[in-house]
C-alpha cells in the first residue's frame, strides 16, 4: 500500500465491495421500483426522467436478480464517478494524498447514496463526472476526436435528467468565449444528434415530460420555508463537514478556466434551485450533481493548507462512523429503531397480496405502491391518476390495457366507502374487487377556453371536446364524466357527475363537442380555483382527462 496508485485501487474496490454489498442486503426504496417498472419497458423516454436509469437497471438485470440488479450498474458507476474526479484533478503531488481524496469523498456525504441506490441521479453523477473530464481534455487540445467525445458526454448528461442542461449552461457562462470555437459547436451538434431519439419520443407522445415539468407540475403558494429549505438542503449534502467544505470552497480562488467552470457551476447551482424555492418546495438530490464539482475544484485546497486539512480528517471520519451507522440501519430492519423506507414493503405488501387474494391491483394516485408491490410479488398492477395526485408513466406503458376484462382489486387511501385493508406507515389503506375491470384513462376532456367566469348558484355551460385516443370504439356504459373544482394546493373541493345520457359510444379517435353544464356551487368563492373534466371508471374517482383551467368568480346579484 505504499503505491499510490495500489492505495488508490484498493479503496475503489473497498467501496465497489461495500456497495455491492449494501445493494443486495437493503430493499428496494419506493422510486427504484418505479423506475425498475420502466426498464422492463425500455424506451427513449419516460414521463418523468430521460431514459438512461431504465437502461441502467435493465443491464444489472440481466447479470442479477432483486435488489442488486436494480443496482448492480450504480456501484460500477460509482467506481467510476471516484476515477473520473481522481483523473480531473489538476494538482502536482496528488498522489500523495490519495487518503485525503476519498476522505473528501465520504464528505460529500449524498453523492455516497448513489453508490447503491438506482435513480436518474445515479447516471447523472456519472455523465458529470465524465463531462468535466472531457471538458478538461477539449481545453487542454481541441481535437476533432476531442470535440465529437465532449458532445458525446453532453448527450450523456441529457439522457441522465434534465438538469443536465444546468451543468452544460454554467460550464458555457463560465467560458463564453468557447462560443467562438468552432469545435465547441461541433460538440453541441453531435451532441443534439445524439439527442434527437429522445426528443423524437416526446413528439410522438405529446411531449409528456415537457408538459409535466413545465406546465402541469403542482406548483406551491410560496412559503418561506422552501428557501429555508433548500438553504438547509445546501448544507445537508456535504454533511456534518459542510463549514471547512464551503469555507474552502469560498477561500480557493479559480486559476484558470477549467476552475472557473466549477466555480460557476457550484454558484449556478445554489442560486438557481434558490430561485425554483419561490415556485416549488426544493428537494436535496437536486442539487447532487454539483458535489463532482465541488469536490474536484476543492481537493487541491485541503492539500496546501494543513489546518484545514486536519478538520477535514476529523470531521469525515466522524461522518464515517454516522455513515457506517446509517448503512446498517439500512439493510438491518431489526437494528433500526425506526422503520424506514426500505423496510416499508414487508410491513404491507404481504398482507395486501393473501387480503386481495392475489389479484391484481389498482392502485389510485400511487405510483409507488403500483411499483413496489409488483416488484415483491409479481403481480400484474397498474397506478390511476387523479387530480389531487398526478399522471405517470403508467399512462404510457400498456399496464393498463393488460387488465382489462380481468378480476381486480381496487386499492387506495382515497376509498374510505370500501373496506378497510392495511395501516401503510402515515396512510390507511381502502379497497373494493371490481369484476370485470374496464378503464380508458388515456381519453381526453379538453376544455379551450383560457379561463372561465362563473357566479356562485349559476347556472353555465362549459363547451369541452371528449377525444378516443384509442384505436377501438368506446363503450360508456361504465364511464362517467365528472365535473372537479380544485384550490391552488390541488385538493378537491367539489366532484360531481356531469349527465350524457345520450352518450352511449365513440368510434376510434373519434372527437365530440359536448358542454358541461351544472349549477356551480355555492361553496367556491375563493382565488386559485381551477376547473376541469374528467372521466370515472368503476366508481374510481375522477381521473385526469382533463386540462384544468381558472376559474374567476363574480358576485351574485
Amino acid at each position: 500500500m505504499k503505491s499510490p496508485k495500489r492505495l488508490f485501487l484498493f479503496f475503489l474496490l473497498l467501496f465497489f465491495v461495500v456497495n455491492l454489498l449494501q445493494s443486495a442486503y437493503t430493499g428496494l426504496l419506493e422510486d427504484e421500483a418505479y423506475y425498475w417498472v420502466w426498464s422492463n419497458h425500455l424506451a427513449w423516454g419516460y414521463f418523468d426522467h430521460p431514459p438512461l436509469v431504465a437502461l441502467f437497471i435493465w443491464l444489472g438485470s440481466l447479470v442479477f436478480e432483486g435488489e442488486l440488479g436494480v443496482r448492480l450498474m450504480s456501484a460500477f458507476s460509482f467506481t467510476l464517478v471516484l476515477w473520473f474526479m481522481w483523473k480531473t484533478i489538476e494538482e502536482p503531488g496528488k498522489e500523495q494524498h490519495v487518503r485525503l481524496f476519498f476522505i473528501l469523498v465520504i464528505s460529500l456525504v449524498l453523492i455516497q447514496v448513489y453508490g447503491f441506490i438506482s435513480t436518474p441521479d445515479t447516471p447523472l453523477l456519472l455523465s458529470t463526472a465524465v463531462f468535466f473530464y472531457l471538458y478538461k481534455r477539449f481545453l487542454q487540445d481541441d481535437t476533432l476526436k476531442e470535440s465529437l467525445l465532449l458532445g458525446f458526454s453532453m448527450a450523456a448528461l441529457l439522457y441522465s435528467k434534465y438538469h443536465g442542461v444546468l451543468i452544460i449552461g454554467f460550464v458555457v457562462l463560465s467560458n463564453l468565449r468557447m462560443l467562438l470555437n468552432p469545435r465547441f459547436w461541433i460538440a453541441a451538434f453531435f451532441g443534439f444528434v445524439l439527442f434527437i431519439p429522445h426528443l423524437v419520443w416526446q413528439y410522438e407522445n405529446g411531449f409528456p415530460s415537457f408538459v409535466y415539468h413545465l406546465k402541469d407540475r403542482a406548483y406551491k403558494p410560496y412559503e418561506l420555508g422552501f428557501t429555508l429549505n433548500h438553504l438547509l438542503n445546501v448544507i445537508v449534502v456535504a454533511g456534518i463537514t459542510f463549514p471547512v467544505i464551503y469555507a474552502a470552497f469560498w477561500k480557493k480562488k479559480a486559476k484558470n478556466l477549467l476552475e472557473r467552470s466549477f466555480k460557476f457551476s457550484v454558484y449556478g447551482f445554489v442560486l438557481f434551485f434558490l430561485l425554483t424555492s419561490f415556485r416549488s418546495q426544493p428537494q436535496a438530490q437536486w442539487l447532487a450533481a454539483m458535489l463532482i464539482p465541488l469536490g474536484i475544484f476543492i481537493f487541491p485546497y485541503f492539500i496546501h493548507n494543513e489546518g484545514a486539512r486536519k478538520w477535514l480528517y476529523r470531521l469525515g471520519l466522524a461522518q464515517l462512523g454516522l455513515v457506517v451507522i446509517a448503512r446498517i440501519l439500512l439493510a438491518v430492519p431489526a437494528a433500526s429503531p425506526v422503520v424506514l423506507e426500505p423496510h416499508w414493503a414487508d410491513l404491507w405488501v404481504p398482507a395486501v397480496k393473501e387480503k386481495t387474494n392475489s389479484l391484481p391491483l389498482v392502485f389510485v394516485n400511487s405510483y409507488q405502491n403500483a411499483s413496489i408491490y409488483k416488484f415483491y410479488t409479481g403481480i400484474d398492477t397498474h397506478s390511476y391518476g387523479i387530480p389531487r395526485g398526478r399522471k405517470s408513466q403508467y399512462a404510457l406503458l400498456g399496464t393498463e390495457e393488460a387488465i382489462q376484462g380481468r378480476s381486480v382489486h381496487a386499492i387506495g387511501k382515497q376509498l374510505t366507502e370500501h373496506s378497510f385493508l392495511i395501516r401503510k406507515m402515515d396512510q390507511d389503506l381502502y379497497g373494493y374487487a371490481i369484476d370485470p375491470f374496464r378503464s380508458f384513462q388515456n381519453i381526453q376532456c379538453i376544455i379551450e377556453l383560457e379561463s372561465l367566469e362563473m357566479r356562485p348558484g349559476q347556472d353555465v355551460r362549459i363547451p369541452f371536446k371528449l377525444i378516443n385516443t384509442y384505436d377501438m370504439t368506446l363503450n360508456f356504459e361504465s364511464i362517467r364524466l365528472m365535473g372537479v373544482f380544485q384550490n391552488r394546493k390541488k385538493i378537491v373541493l367539489e366532484e360531481f357527475e356531469l349527465g350524457f345520457p345520450d352518450l352511449k359510444s365513440m368510434k376510434a379517435k373519434e372527437t365530440l363537442e359536448l358542454e358541461a353544464v351544472f349549477r356551480v356551487p355555492d361553496t367556491l368563492q375563493k382565488p386559485g380555483v381551477t376547473f376541469r373534466v374528467g372521466a370515472s371508471f368503476n366508481n374510481l374517482p375522477a381521473g385526469i382527462q382533463g386540462n384544468k383551467v381558472l376559474v374567476n368568480f363574480v358576485p351574485s346579484k
